[in-house]
């Protein structure tokens, strides 16, 4: 075998390498697409799963509140077994209740003396007011989180879908870079052989 032909082999195993290469690194930028999209969709999942458990959670406490309310309403004066604590424990809190209430209407009762009858009006109006924003605010709250989640969950699906989409790009351009590649060294192969034949000429 001359050197002619040992050369001519030897670009001929490049270009085939360079093809190889080519071929693999685009599968796999694109099966890195692939994935990346998968992840997107699951992570937008997550975000509505995880919301939706909470919001079941919050249901579960309101629904274990009511059936506890409704079991001391029906069982407060001969609750049984462990029960027997708890229920003292809201009695006490109840007769707690009751002489902080009390001691505040006598604070009230002592503000509305004949001399300023507004003073009242006022206070109540204040504390409904105030009871009202509070009540508002927590609701904003709510509904402020609920929307967050969403659209944190729809940015980042959005996110991953860009960054699959910019990936299967740079795919394409290492394919036509290496297809560029092959061709040149098709090219040099071209040179060399045109150069050898013309010396063997």
């Amino acid at each position: 075998m001359g050197l002619k032909d040992k050369l001519l082999s030897a670009l001929s195993q490049a270009t085939d390498v360079t093809k190889d290469f080519a071929g693999k690194a685009a599968d796999a930028t694109k099966d890195f697409a692939g994935k990346a999209a998968d992840k997107a969709k699951a992570g937008g999942r997550i975000a509505k799963l995880t919301m939706d458990i909470a919001k079941e959670k919050e249901d579960m406490k309101k629904t274990y509140l009511e059936i506890g309310k409704l079991y001391y309403d029906t069982h407060k004066d001969n609750p049984e077994g462990f029960f027997i604590q708890l229920c003292e424990e809201i009695a006490l809190a109840e007769k707690n209740v009751a002489a902080k209430e009390a001691e505040l209407q006598e604070l009230k009762d002592g503000f509305n003396s004949p001399a300023e009858p507004d003073v009242e009006v006022e206070f109540e109006e204040v504390v409904g007011e105030a009871e009202a924003e509070a009540a508002c605010c927590c609701e904003g709250a709510a509904e402020a989180a609920e929307g967050c989640c969403e659209g944190a969950a729809e940015e980042a699906k959005c996110c991953c879908e860009d960054a699959a989409e910019a990936v299967n790009e740079a795919a394409e351009a290492v394919k036509e870079a290496a297809a560029d590649a092959v061709d040149a060294v098709a090219e040099a192969a071209d040179e060399i052989k045109d150069c050898c034949c013309a010396k063997d000429e």
